[in-house]
């Protein structure tokens, strides 16, 4: 036998059900605890949205949830893209709680309204490219040359000659830069 359900009984269940979904909470500790792994000897940050460690692994942290539109790829894509970085390397995170991360139009950390990849599409590419001009004048200083010498492939910089150093290899100098 079924019970019928009055529309204000009905409201007053979906208004408690839901309200338990906004509850939210922050652990003591866990920024400072992500910040000092994050900012680890072992790796070059050169900002918010990219880590490279020693072990070549290149990592794109992603200030958008991944609701199916795909930004868990499109968006590391794009930062890949313009650091010249091995696809094989790059993995993400998601980016934790912080107004660095927020949302470059809305002011927030937030996602909707399909903005991720247009909101993200400068911030992103602009983060690689910071990179990789660090990661080139790392390894110009180390070779002694003209930065505008040398060149990007799949994770490495070139010199003229041919030199040539791995980001991984990179990393600790680039991070004194």
């Amino acid at each position: 036998m079924s019970r019928a359900i009055h529309r204000r009984e009905f409201l007053k269940v979906s208004i408690g059900a839901g309200g338990g979904l906004l509850l939210g909470f922050r652990l003591a500790g866990t920024g400072e605890t992500l910040a000092m792994q994050n900012g680890s000897a072992a790796s070059f940050t050169p900002n918010a949205f990219v880590r490279i460690g020693t072990d070549e692994r290149v990592t794109v942290i992603v200030n958008h949830s991944e609701m199916g539109q795909g930004v868990y790829t499109s968006l590391p894509m794009l930062l890949a893209e313009e650091l010249d970085a091995d696809w094989n390397n790059v993995a993400f995170e998601s980016a934790p709680v912080d107004p660095k991360y927020n949302h470059p139009v809305f002011g927030m950390q937030m996602t909707g309204g399909s903005s991720s990849v247009w909101s993200g599409f400068e911030q992103f590419r602009q983060a690689g490219a910071a990179a990789r001009a660090m990661l080139i004048a790392a390894a110009a200083q180390q070779w002694n040359v003209d930065p505008s010498k040398c060149r990007t492939d799949s994770g490495a910089v070139f010199d003229p000659s041919n030199r040539k150093l791995t980001y991984g290899q990179l990393a600790a100098a680039a991070a004194k830069l």
